[in-house]
């Protein structure tokens, strides 16, 4: 199957997703590489570079003493030229000339004049006047012109008469002589006519040369070579790498290079090669083996490359546990996910456990908010009405998160089951800590204020539970109300809780709040206070339960500017503003706890009725509700056998009838009667309670409260749609 480029792409981009550690080690292996790489010829390039300058310098040096030397016996041949002319009426003065230059020369070993054929009849066809220093340092003279030694036909004598000027000839083996290899220049005489009558000649030793070339080398393994125009070598060895080297230069119309080539061990070598230049045509050739100068880096290299290669190592076993660590990671996350969305869910389920923000009815407004410090919080506020009384509550539970949200939940749970048949603070109070003690091995505690206001009267009932004392407004100014502190709940179940009371009149105000209120805490950790609660509620005079709230928000968050919420923060705010009930009848019956006075009652009520103009089935609901109430007051409200008086007053405005029974016998509060399961069975039921369960499903409400010693029970119902 053919495969296209952009399947190719996409094929290669999926293995690198599904391969991510792979590709790390891959990716890094070609960087680290790419680096090393880069580093090394960049390095190889500096080295190269300093080498060709070293070898440039070393030959440089080899040159100028070549130069020197050759240049003295040229300078002093070219003088010597003209001197030979001058004695040439004495042809064997020339004897002491080549003596005298071999003597005050120490670079030329022998020298001679070489005559044209017969220059001197009498001395014959060859006439060559010759001086050479010996081995003991002594100088022989002789005449070594003859048939034998017939120096016409050698280079030093043809070289320099065919250009007509000092010229080097090729080495060769003197062996009449000098006897051993020398190397001649030559420089043409001329008489007085300009016709080229002799050669003065010098010859130098090559033995010099090779002391010249193996000294001053910086790389120990450095070969040189000096070799003539011809392609005959001066100094050095004959070898493989010579003959190479020489192919090279020829085919070099310069004679001047660089090539890399091998020895006959197969070794790389760095060859150069310079002529010397002057009158010579020799050529000095430079070859530096390769591995002494870049030896040293490759096993830097060879170093670096173990390196890189560890690092590998270590980078893939980094992503070895990384990608251990990144899968423990992925699994913590999702479980931290998971923990995430279900504390999500618990903080939605907790804030709709919380009565809605906002409550405004005739009698009451109320406005309450919290916001958690974390998802969950341990704060709590609840409220509602029954019977005409708002049960309300604020609490702080000890510590954060789950487990405090869990006790808060539980704490709300049983606030509202202990008051569904309790009007007592303390009461509820003491059955919240009775329960919460049970089991309570993480020893967690909850400070909580709970207060039940009677909504008809504005009587406040209250206990406060080790929890934060309210703020009240009452005649235009805020102060703390008083609070005695008992224990939180959940420390000790046997502890006893007692109940305050207080009358609240219209227009008062509670401020309700927890500790992540006072402790609020800036940058500067400074803690937001008692003070700045007490100075921030100076501007809420007056205000509305909603407008209190915003205003102490707007003072906490001007305060800490920021900072991080330390803990929950809860308040709440309640405002008593009860309306005046404007009666448009109102009529009041006395009568004794006597089963005979029923019929006046009975009589009493008809007439109310009648007068209202009540319809007849809700006029039937009305009397037959008030009688079980004022029935039930008659037989159970005094001891048997004493006598005791019931005062029933009806009072309404055309729309709702009132209907209050008092009695000064036994407090007896029917709302927390709990009503009769009439689903049960007849022998399975409890024995009453009956007709207070008619009572309530025929009033809209009932309110009871025990006051000076009497019970004051009212009977609430709409009469009018």
């Amino acid at each position: 199957m053919k495969i296209t480029k952009e399947g190719w792409w996409k094929r290669f981009k999926n293995f690198m997703k599904s391969h991510t550690g792979l590709t790390v080690i891959i990716t890094a292996a070609f960087l680290l590489e790419l680096t090393t790489g880069v580093m090394y010829y960049s390095a190889q390039n500096i080295i190269q570079r300093i080498m060709e300058r070293l070898v440039e310098s070393e030959m440089n040096t080899i040159y100028l003493c070549i130069r020197n030397k050759l240049e003295k016996v040229e300078v002093t041949l070219d003088n010597m030229s003209w001197a030979v002319v001058d004695v040439f009426a004495e042809p064997d003065s020339l004897f002491t000339i080549t003596k005298q230059m071999v003597e005050h020369n120490p670079a030329i070993y022998g020298s001679t004049v070489s005559c044209i054929p017969y220059l001197f009849p009498e001395k014959g066809r060859w006439f060559e006047p010759y001086a050479v220093r010996r081995e003991d340092g002594s100088i022989e003279s002789m005449q070594l012109g003859s048939a034998s030694h017939d120096y016409t036909k050698a280079e030093f004598f043809r070289l320099p008469i065919a250009k007509g000027s000092g010229q080097w000839c090729e080495p060769y083996l003197d062996s009449d002589g000098a006897k051993r290899i020398v190397t001649t220049y030559g420089v043409p005489v001329y008489d007085t006519n300009g016709k080229i009558i002799a050669v003065v000649d010098a010859d130098i030793s090559l033995d010099w040369l090779d002391g010249v070339l193996n000294e001053g080398k910086v790389y120990q393994s450095t070969r040189r070579f000096l070799v003539t125009g011809n392609n005959n070598l001066l100094v050095g060895e004959d070898c493989p790498l010579f003959r190479a080297a020489l192919e090279k230069m020829k085919a070099d119309n310069d004679k001047k290079g660089y090539v890399i080539l091998k020895d006959e061990a197969g070794r790389k070598r760095h060859v150069f090669f310079t002529p010397i230049g002057g009158k010579t045509n020799w050529i000095l050739i430079n070859a530096v083996e390769d591995n002494e100068v870049f030896g040293p880096l490759r096993h830097v290299r060879q170093l670096l490359l173990l390196m890189v290669l560890a690092g590998l190592l270590l980078i893939a076993f980094i992503i070895y546990r990384s990608s251990r660590n990144l899968e423990r990671l992925r699994q913590v996350n999702a479980e931290k996910e998971r923990i995430g969305s279900e504390l999500r869910v618990a903080s939605q389920i907790q804030q709709s456990m919380l009565p809605r923000q906002h409550l405004h009815k005739d009698n009451v407004d109320i406005y309450g908010s919290l916001v958690p410090a974390r998802e969950v919080g341990g704060d709590l506020f609840d409220y509602f009405i029954r019977d005409e009384k708002l049960f309300f509550c604020i609490g702080d539970i000890s510590g954060k998160g789950v487990p405090s949200a869990m006790l808060m939940a539980v704490t709300q749970t049983l606030f509202r089951f202990s008051s569904a048949h309790e009007t007592n603070p303390a009461r509820i109070m003491q059955s919240i800590n009775e329960t919460i003690c049970q089991g309570n091995d993480s020893n967690m505690f909850a400070t909580l204020f709970i207060g039940i206001l009677d909504l008809p009267t504005g009587r406040l009932r209250y206990c406060d539970a080790g929890h934060d004392c309210p703020m009240l407004m009452a005649h235009d100014e805020w102060n703390m109300l008083e609070a005695k502190p008992n224990l939180p709940v959940g420390v000790f179940d046997d502890f006893v809780y007692t109940m305050q009371e207080m009358q609240l009149e219209a227009g008062n105000t509670l401020f309700l709040y927890t500790d992540g209120l006072t402790e609020a805490m800036n940058a500067k950790h400074e803690q937001f206070g008692l003070k700045r609660i007490e100075e921030s509620l100076k501007n809420c005079i007056n205000l509305s339960t909603k407008e209190v709230l915003d205003v102490i928000t707007d003072a906490v968050h001007g305060f800490v500017k920021g900072a991080e919420q330390s803990d929950d923060l809860t308040m709440l705010s309640i405002r008593y503003t009860p309306k005046l009930f404007e009666s448009t009848l109102s009529e009041t019956l006395v009568i004794k706890n006597d089963i005979k006075d029923v019929s006046k009652f009975s009589d009493f009520i008809k007439s109310v009725i009648e007068k209202l103009n009540i319809e007849k089935s809700l006029a039937s609901q009305l009397r037959l509700a008030v009688e079980e109430a004022v029935v039930n007051v008659i037989d159970h409200a005094y001891p048997t056998g004493n006598e005791g008086g019931i005062e029933v007053r009806v009072i309404s405005d055309g729309k709702i009838l009132k209907t209050i029974i008092i009695d000064s016998g036994a407090a007896f509060d029917p709302t927390t009667k709990e009503r009769t399961d009439t689903s049960l069975p007849v022998e399975d039921r409890q024995i009453g309670g009956l007709g207070i369960l008619l009572i309530h499903d025929l009033m809209d409400s009932i309110n009871y409260e025990r006051i000076d010693g009497r019970n004051v029970l009212t009977l609430t119902k709409r009469i009018e749609s």
